[in-house]
């Protein structure tokens, strides 16, 4: 009976496949049990961009280092003559944190701020240069605020940046039609026509060129890297949330930032990542999906933690590997609650009524759905759906993987 029920399922998936709106495209499917044996497959060794699915790579690894319950410090110590701080990496570290740092230490913030801080790679390398204005697209280093970014806000009829400017400008400026403002992070120039600041209103969420800079900026006159730090106790110390609790906050509303950082932190693990922090990283996560998740070394190419850059890659069964290997793990109740549900973060609007965990993954001419669904007898499948190259517009891509889903529920 049951392989009765998995043949005509079988059939289900490839009508869907079918549709002619997934003419030309790349459609890599796998649906498994809860094991990673496979049900069904289409074009489960093809090369994809994965886009945020990415994200599954990033954060188990990070998990699977750390630990869920490790939390990153921020160290302070108050001298004489300077400011010194420590950062082995806090993702969600925020401007009223260092103020708070700032008056409780009764720091001058005339004085040098010297930083010593465990990794700094900065953009990624492949990141596509119309992405770096944006918050989605901030520099990644271990001394942080507010996730790299700041917002800029039309009240009264004026420009107001939030929390701070971090020396950023406005310059009146003649846009493209539709284009209000548009920012170089550069330069730390936001060009903007008449029309951007007519009504009060958050303008854009953008990011910051140096975010550790940026941070220092709060505590002290300039930022001075250093690799010593004094020898007593810290005057302060800010300890970051739990890793599990980053891995929560990053995969259902799938913030790059918190996925580069969680790249980094796991990576950080088996040593100092040295001046190519990314070359390390990438090294440490490949290393850790093929020896200790089994995943065939040529179903994966790691190019970045959050997906942002077009130059990864998987196959719709190393997806499925790996959801398999951490479906199995200790800490495997954490990482499915700290996934996304349906009608809940990137899923808010889709597969409500069904019991679905999973990922999401948005790029140009990418949709993915990967994760776990819970069929109507109580079961668990694995599935991981990527489309690439789709004519259809998105959201028919993202109706087609929802249908895939659905039937793997029946």
């Amino acid at each position: 009976m049951l392989a009765l029920l998995v043949a005509l399922q079988t059939q289900d998936f490839g009508r869907i496949l079918d549709d002619p709106k997934l003419d030309g495209s790349i459609a890599a499917v796998v649906v498994a049990d809860r094991d990673g044996k496979i049900l069904f497959e289409r074009n489960s060794r093809t090369h994809v961009m994965p886009a945020s699915n990415m994200k599954l790579l990033s954060n188990s690894f990070a998990l699977y280092q750390l630990g869920p319950d490790r939390k990153g410090e921020t160290r302070f110590w108050k001298e004489p003559t300077r400011t010194v701080v420590e950062s082995t990496g806090d993702p969600m570290l925020t401007h009223d944190q260092l103020v708070e740092a700032r008056n409780r230490l009764r720091l001058d913030r005339r004085l040098p701020v010297y930083l010593h801080e465990e990794y700094a790679p900065g953009w990624g390398e492949n990141w596509e240069y119309g992405d770096l204005p944006n918050k989605y697209a901030a520099p990644v280093c271990a001394f942080n605020v507010d996730r790299g970014s700041f917002e800029i806000w039309s009240q009264g009829g004026k420009p107001q940046f939030r929390p701070e400017a971090y020396g950023t400008r406005v310059v009146p400026a003649a846009l493209p039609k539709g284009t209000t403002t548009r920012y170089d992070p550069f330069t730390r120039t936001v060009y903007a026509t008449n029309a951007a600041f007519t009504k009060d209103q958050r303008v854009d969420t953008l990011s910051l060129p140096h975010p550790d800079e940026a941070a220092a900026s709060l505590l002290g006159s300039r930022m001075v890297p250093t690799d010593e730090v004094p020898r007593r106790a810290p005057d302060l110390v800010i300890a970051g949330p739990k890793i599990i609790d980053v891995v929560g906050a990053c995969l259902p509303p799938s913030d790059n930032q918190l996925a580069e950082q969680l790249l980094m932190l796991g990576a950080r693990t088996e040593g100092p990542l040295g001046l190519d922090a990314y070359a390390t990283a990438r090294t440490r996560l490949t290393n850790f999906l093929t020896r200790i998740v089994g995943i065939d070394p040529a179903d994966v190419k790691v190019d970045d933690g959050s997906g942002l850059s077009r130059h990864n890659y998987v196959t719709a069964r190393a997806i499925v590997k790996l959801l398999a290997w951490s479906d199995h793990q200790p800490t495997a109740l954490q990482w499915r609650a700290a996934l996304a549900h349906a009608g809940k973060g990137t899923l808010a609007s889709r597969l409500k009524g069904i019991e679905f965990t999973g990922k999401t993954g948005s790029l140009d001419l990418v949709a993915a759905l990967s994760g776990y669904v819970q069929t109507r007898n109580g079961e668990t499948r694995i599935v991981s759906i990527i489309f690439n190259q789709f004519g259809c517009s998105p959201a028919e891509a993202r109706g087609i993987a929802d249908r895939i889903v659905a039937a793997a529920s029946d």
